[in-house]
């Protein structure tokens, strides 16, 4: 009987089995998804049916195209003039993600599922490798030369062996009955994508799972050592924190009116001025949410890398207060590194010198950078790393897994142009289908802007009725009635010009004494004070 490679040795002898591999990555999103047991809830999916299908990604390394890459392998089995003489790597399609998508959407209507909704589950499941292969189609793929007259010369019925080895996957976590309620082209199908990537990721990686064939170790046990130790698991919360624990300080009545209004996933916008704490605010609505088990954890987005590194400090003592296990927030932009004080940065094996390391090169990639925060709990950055979640970029999808169920805070939403604007609104809708709960801070947010975001002109507001500072949104697709806060008390503020040669020490004697600083030049109109 020929045992097909997945992975190579170290010294380009095969490695590890297919269904072995197939069955480790499985498990992996298995534990990942009952990491996040009230999204899997949500999507109606179980636990198990999750690391099924996700198993399947592999199963196109069943191919002539793929095995002939290992010429240990075609001298062990007697293959290699038989491959040499029918062009296996060149004639044959040794794209194994196509293979898969074919031959997924194959078993998986043999195993009575509806074609709606396979056609979608195959090509992302294909697709594991950044980009889809082919569109889906009800009627099934056929990439180019997936059979050729050399396989016939091998004497091995491929796709036998590969819906065989999908066979087996599907009696290893015991699946013997189709989802309910089983929807195509949905956001579920996304986040499939990306928990199928990331679980790749992690079952190539040498350090849980040998790539040595005849390794008898427990897959369930290595997957869950594995997200353990690159930091996948939610933490635990403190419970029963009051505001002032969490914060140091006692509420205004805007952070209680948002605390009791913020209570399940929805799109939220908090307006108020600068310093009544919409900051506070909404991550004392965050740690309600994760403490009631309603959300896997933060991500906060800012316009700069400036803001996002003084937010990434706030964050920090913010997280040692509610999960003293979690250690730091994480810091995701270029230049993150700079900021980064933890030295416990993953850094999965660099030593394999598999032909076929795409996998696990992909997975060093994102889990040695500073993209690696998106998958964490908690992380702090710029927005443009989630907005990549909603454009054509390579593993738009493992963006969107990264982001599902957890509380996703945008800061300073006024200062987006047209463009990245139009971006937020479209990333706003695709994190509320995943299960987020968006919460948006602003100081000078225009009606106009604030009916675009929550994309609902009966939730309006016209200026008669308008209060500040104000929370609106919609929960589950339900607008709420707006909410208004109490203002801060009105403060008069005199402008005083002072000459150039003073005008230094003045500022900084204002600002070493925390104060505010305004510079304009000399044209400004000097008769006018103003109430704020």
């Amino acid at each position: 009987m020929i045992e097909f490679w997945a992975k190579t040795t170290s010294d380009g002898f095969p490695g590890i089995s297919v269904f072995k591999h197939l069955v480790n990555t499985g498990c992996v999103a298995r534990c990942l998804a009952e990491a996040s047991s009230f999204l899997i809830e949500r999507f109606q999916f179980r636990a198990a049916e999750l690391g099924a299908l996700v198993a399947l990604h592999d199963l196109g390394k069943i191919s002539p195209g793929f095995q002939g890459k290992s010429e240990q392998w075609l001298i062990v089995n007697n293959l290699a003039t038989v491959a040499k003489n029918g062009n296996w790597l060149g004639g044959t399609e040794t794209d194994h993600g196509k293979v898969s998508h074919a031959v997924i959407q194959d078993f998986l209507i043999e195993a009575g599922w509806p074609r709606s909704a396979v056609k979608y589950l195959a090509a992302v499941l294909g697709a594991h490798h950044g980009r889809i292969k082919f569109p889906p189609n009800d009627r099934g793929i056929r990439p180019p030369l997936i059979a050729s007259l050399s396989e016939e010369r091998s004497g091995i019925d491929w796709q036998s062996e590969r819906l065989q080895c999908a066979r087996k996957v599907w009696d290893y976590f015991g699946i013997n009955e189709v989802p309910v309620n089983l929807i195509g082209h949905d956001p579920v199908i996304w986040w499939l994508a990306g928990l199928t990537t990331v679980a790749d990721w992690i079952g190539s990686d040498e350090r849980f799972f040998s790539p040595a064939d005849g390794n008898d170790s427990d897959p369930e046990a290595c997957a869950k050592e594995a997200i353990s130790v690159i930091g996948l698991v939610p933490p635990t919360i403190v419970p029963g924190l009051t505001f002032e624990q969490l914060f140091g300080f006692s509420s205004n009545d805007m952070q209680r009116k948002a605390m009791a209004t913020i209570t399940g996933s929805g799109v939220y916008v908090i307006e108020a001025p600068m310093g009544m704490g919409k900051t506070e605010a909404a991550l004392g609505a965050a740690y309600q949410l994760l403490a009631a088990g309603q959300a896997c954890g933060i991500y906060f987005a800012l316009p700069t890398q400036a803001t996002s590194n003084r937010i990434h400090l706030r964050m920090c003592e913010f997280l040692n207060r509610i999960a003293p296990a979690s250690g730091a927030s994480r810091l995701v932009h270029s230049n993150s590194w700079l900021m980064n004080s933890f030295s416990d940065e993953y850094n999965p094996a660099r030593n394999a010198t598999e032909k076929t390391g795409q996998d696990a090169r992909s997975g060093r990639d994102w889990f040695a950078s500073a993209r690696r925060a998106l998958l964490t709990p908690f992380g702090v950055g710029t927005v443009d790393q989630a907005l990549l979640g909603v454009v054509a970029a390579k593993h738009f999808f493992v963006r969107r897994f990264a982001l599902a169920g957890k509380v996703v805070i945008i800061d300073e939403v006024h200062s987006y142009d047209v463009y990245t604007g139009t971006l937020v609104d479209m990333l706003i809708k695709t994190l509320e289908d995943l299960g987020c709960t968006i919460i948006i801070l602003s100081a000078t947010l225009t009606g106009k802007r604030r009916t675009q975001i929550l994309a609902n002109p009966k939730n309006s507001i016209t200026p008669e009725t308008i209060s500040y500072p104000l929370l609106t949104g919609r929960t589950e697709q339900t607008p709420f009635s707006p909410v208004s806060a109490t203002p801060p008390a009105s403060k008069k503020i005199i402008v005083e010009f002072v000459k150039p040669e003073t005008a230094l020490d003045a500022a900084i004697t204002v600002a070493s004494a925390g104060g505010a600083i305004w510079t304009c030049n000399n044209k400004m109109d000097t008769s006018r004070s103003h109430n704020f």
